[in-house]
């Protein structure tokens, strides 16, 4: 084995010289140039084969188990810090006391001083933000969740399931889909149709109708998504 092994190499280092030769030549005949083209080609081939036998084996299959693992920490990150995720509290108004007619002189005092920007003169509001929950459910194209079905889906992660699980795994893979497109309904239209997304509320104050805002429907769905995506996970092998 070694010995042909060795012949062909002696081959292949006859070939390249030949090449080299014929190219400092100045062998441009059609024949000649269909010869070096032909050459090329085997030589791009023998490389590609090098380069496949090169690859571990189970590099990939490890790549996609890691994506899967740091969706679900996404999830869960998102979820245990919700509050300040979604609550931005960069806002600062005018107190209502100040607007009222009687103090009409004490607010053009103000103003010609620009006092209004200091904290004596404005008190800190909050809305509820979606822009960070968009971010980690991938639909802005940022994050680990971003076409994570696909990826579930994929045939190198699914042949790394058990036979007699893949039901549960492709019935897990199905509900997170499903919570993951109504997460993406829902934050979308709370940037728009929550009341507490367009209207202040003071800070540390509870924002009005949270439980049944979009925004709060969405962290639900989200908590949903997360359980079956870990139920997904828990039935990939890892090798």
């Amino acid at each position: 084995v070694s010995t042909m092994a060795s012949f062909d190499w002696l081959l292949l280092l006859l070939f390249i010289a030949a090449g080299l030769l014929c190219e400092q030549a100045d062998c441009y005949s059609v024949p000649h140039r269909r010869k070096i083209f032909s050459r090329r080609v085997a030589l791009s081939q023998i490389g590609a084969a090098f380069a496949t036998v090169s690859l571990p084996a189970n590099a990939k299959e490890d790549g996609d188990i890691s994506l899967v693992t740091d969706a679900t920490d996404a999830l869960s990150s998102l979820i245990e810090n919700w509050e300040r995720a979604t609550v931005d509290c960069t806002y600062a108004d005018v107190p209502r006391e100040l607007l009222e007619t009687k103090n009409k002189e004490k607010l053009l005092e103000k103003a010609s001083t620009f006092a209004l920007f200091d904290k004596s003169t404005s008190v800190v509001s909050c809305k509820r933000t979606n822009r960070v929950v968009r971010d980690y459910i991938g639909v802005t194209g940022k994050g680990p969740l971003v076409n994570l079905e696909k990826k579930l889906l994929k045939k190198s992660l699914v042949e790394q399931v058990d036979p007699d699980n893949l039901d549960n795994y492709f019935s897990a893979v199905e509900t997170f889909s499903q919570e993951m497109a109504k997460a993406n309904s829902l934050s979308y239209t709370a940037g728009t149709a929550d009341f507490d997304s367009v209207n202040n509320f003071a800070k540390g104050e509870a924002s009005v109708n949270e439980g049944d805002s979009n925004l709060e429907q969405a962290r639900r769905a989200i908590e949903e998504a997360n359980k079956a995506l870990k139920i997904a996970s828990s039935l990939i092998a890892v090798s």
